[in-house]
């Protein structure tokens, strides 16, 4: 069963478990059978005497589910149980959610920051670096975690490989082999487009390649000079470079700021719902909270309703 999730996802599984094993064991709660009275009291102790977040809650039950079905094929889902239900809703109700913060890179913004990175903010490879993986990243409609690597060991088996690029006269494909709504872990394609300005994710990526140390089909599309992998960490701390030198605060502007500029633009430029989804590969309506519409289009739509 390991084997069916991400290496992230099983540590957190594992996590959740061993929390659980160690409530058990200091209440003297016998283990098995699992019990859904027992895996309601150790959320109630968890939300009430560690004061975890609602999202958290919910990665120890999955944590809980994943081990009572390795135990036990045929254990139930405790996710519809109505107990559990009721006690996730009370939950929600009686928590304070603090609003999302991180704010979107729209397009003004987006080039501000390639424009410092070519005004020589870093070495010349970690300029050009910087540039396609922040075109692609916004173009692409790209989570983090999909374009860098976890750590400075990198997995070909779930990272993005320089195989996984190909190119065609007036775009080029990118293909996830794993991707947070994938759920028949089959893998996704992501079409970027050339377009006609000083800022193509199309030309960038191009004169990145140039550069790029040669290396074999699996190793990664986006590395370093010296062929480490593009790691999550290094990709932030030269993000909060980037940032602070065009006089961006790093507490409002993530990695995450590219999905959630293209969401935006898209939406502002009047890009259908479907095609949002579709671009950012989204399985609801989620990506709605994606879109913030600043100042100007707020007004704008109500003047409108004159």
């Amino acid at each position: 069963m390991s084997k069916g999730v991400a290496p992230s996802t099983f540590k957190a599984y594992t996590s959740a478990w061993s929390s659980f094993l160690m409530f058990c064991y200091s209440f003297q709660i016998p283990l098995f059978p699992i019990l859904v009275t027992t895996v309601c009291s150790f959320l109630v102790f968890n939300f009430e005497n560690r004061n975890l977040k609602i999202s958290s809650i919910r990665r120890l039950l999955a944590g809980i589910q994943f081990y009572a079905k390795y135990f036990n094929p045929d254990f139930p889902s405790l996710f519809t149980d109505s107990s559990v239900r009721l006690l996730l809703k009370g939950f929600a109700k009686s928590s304070t959610n603090s609003p999302d913060k991180r704010l979107p890179f729209s397009l003004p913004l987006l080039q501000r920051l390639i424009l410092s990175l070519r005004n020589g903010l870093f070495s010349i490879y970690s300029n050009i670096l910087l540039e396609a993986v922040f075109l692609t990243a916004f173009y692409g409609f790209m989570r983090p975690g999909e374009f860098t690597s976890a750590s400075k060991r990198f997995d070909p088996v779930r990272g993005l490989c320089l195989s996984d690029l190909h190119f065609s006269p007036n775009f080029f494909t990118l293909f996830l082999k794993h991707s947070k709504n994938d759920s028949s872990g089959s893998g996704v394609s992501i079409t970027i487009s050339k377009i006609s300005n000083n800022f193509c994710p199309f030309t960038s990526m191009i004169r990145f390649l140039k550069i790029r140390p040669r290396s074999s089909d699996h190793s990664p599309l986006f590395s370093l000079s010296n062929g480490a992998p593009l790691s999550k960490t290094w990709f932030r701390s030269h993000l909060v470079s980037v940032l602070k030198n065009c006089s961006l605060s790093p507490s409002l502007y993530t990695g995450h700021s590219f999905r959630i500029g293209a969401a935006t633009t898209a939406a502002e430029r009047g890009v259908p719902t479907t095609a949002i989804k579709i671009l950012g590969r989204w399985s609801s309506s989620a990506f709605e909270s994606y879109i913030r519409p600043d100042l100007k289009t707020i007004l704008e739509a109500q003047q409108a309703l004159q």
